[in-house]
């Protein structure tokens, strides 16, 4: 639904207090923009740098959003609005022995005084959470960072951009080390899990803010989380892959708790990392990608869970927090999905909450049943160009990767259940 002019100017005219009261960035309190600090905890800059459609210094001026924090890792560029955030009496456990460990890269921060989170400390502490879910992404899907730098640099790509660029991909790729086994010859395939740039993720405060980033700069007028696929557009042509974008409010989503901010993350950057993997031309199973994300957050915390949306379908409006039982009575019942049915999903409006649970342990079990299987059938599922979501895909690469077809792995998956899963 397109805005009236009355409309726009209204909200732009309500913007200007909010924005006014933001406060100015200070100096940060976890490495004081000190290079050597930040270079030994895995920090390259804190700005500006390549962002969204532009860059952060244009984002954060088209938001008047003096209050965004900016910060760049190895794998990262991220963007935050968030506000100090004190740890509840209850958490304080579970923060200490994550701050002592993330004291290791920045001995600055205190575990046993650090009694709240201000805006620099939850900057950092999600960027390093976001390393984090690099780091176990790769080990779990059997590569090693090595693998992935014999592939071309940012600036290579931003060369080629410029100048002729399947051309100049392919002088590059000519001249570069062999590939690591399994990878594919695509050009456009980049160092970061095969997309050509950083990953990107904008943590905003306010719901106003997301309305804007969506409206200007994509065109949708709502201010749900978005996650989106960059492009270039080279010479006018067909729209080439640059990085995997994800935004959100948590005012939008009535986010209070910072690991609420953490799931959200590990979902939905999660769910990026898949969709990128190995360049975004193929797109994995709808289950699959659901699962994925479910995976991520279900082993940080239970308490906060998301059910992907498309544009204009109804939210779920189910949720469950015991997740393994529930799985169980599926099972014991014989109601739980098969591989056959969630393969036939085409879409996140397709997955009741069964599915979503359903998809969430099936993939647990693929991940635990066989690690190099999986390896194999994920690859699979990523590089046969006439696209993942086929079932007919999804049978071959079960049966190349395990060598199960579908009935064997629904009864083997069944029995895994029985056997591990408790009653209640």
């Amino acid at each position: 639904m397109n805005r009236g002019l009355a409309t726009v100017a209204a909200l732009l005219l309500a913007a200007a207090p909010a924005a006014a009261q933001r406060d100015k960035k200070e100096e940060c309190t976890v490495c004081g923009h000190d290079p050597e600090v930040m270079a030994a905890g895995g920090v390259v800059n804190h700005g500006p740098f390549m962002f969204f459609r532009s860059d952060s210094e244009e984002v954060e001026k088209h938001l008047g959003a003096s209050s965004l924090l900016w910060i760049e890792t190895a794998h990262f560029r991220i963007g935050s609005d968030l506000e100090k955030w004190k740890i509840p009496v209850r958490d304080k456990k579970a923060y200490l022995a994550e701050l002592e460990l993330f004291a290791e890269a920045f001995p600055s921060v205190d575990p046993k005084k650090t009694k709240t989170l201000d805006p620099w400390l939850r900057l950092h502490l999600m960027a390093w959470r976001m390393e984090n879910l690099y780091a176990h992404t790769l080990e779990l899907w059997g590569w090693a960072e090595d693998d992935f730098l014999k592939l071309p640099d940012e600036q290579t790509f931003l060369a080629a951009k410029d100048g002729e660029w399947v051309e100049d991909l392919i002088e590059v790729h000519n001249a570069s080390p062999a590939r690591s086994e399994g990878f594919p010859v695509w050009i456009g395939l980049g160092r970061y899990l095969g997309m050509p740039m950083k990953l990107e993720a904008l943590i905003l405060r306010y719901e106003q803010d997301m309305g804007t980033v969506k409206r200007d700069y994509i065109g949708h007028n709502n201010t749900h989380p978005q996650r989106w696929h960059i492009t270039w557009r080279i010479d006018g042509s067909d729209p080439v892959s640059r990085t995997m974008w994800f935004g959100f409010s948590t005012e939008a989503e009535s986010m209070k708790h910072d690991q609420h901010v953490h799931n959200a993350l590990l979902h939905n950057v999660g769910i990026n990392l898949l969709d990128g993997y190995m360049l975004y031309l193929v797109e994995a199973p709808v289950w699959l990608r659901a699962g994925w994300g479910h995976y991520l957050t279900q082993r940080n915390s239970i308490d906060y869970n998301f059910y992907d949306l498309d544009e204009g379908s109804t939210e779920q409006n189910r949720d469950e927090k015991n997740w393994m039982p529930a799985v169980r009575e599926l099972v014991s019942k014989d109601e739980a999905p098969s591989f056959v049915e969630l393969g036939r999903l085409r879409s996140f409006g397709d997955l009741t909450l069964e599915a979503h649970l359903v998809s969430w342990s099936k993939l647990c079990w693929l991940m635990e049943r066989d690690r190099a299987a999986f390896t194999k059938w994920l690859l699979y599922l990523k590089t046969v160009p006439n696209h993942s979501n086929n079932l007919d895909v999804q049978r071959d690469a079960l049966r190349e990767a395990y060598d199960l077809g579908f009935p064997q792995a629904e009864e083997a998956w069944k029995q895994w259940v029985l056997d591990t899963y408790p009653v209640k």
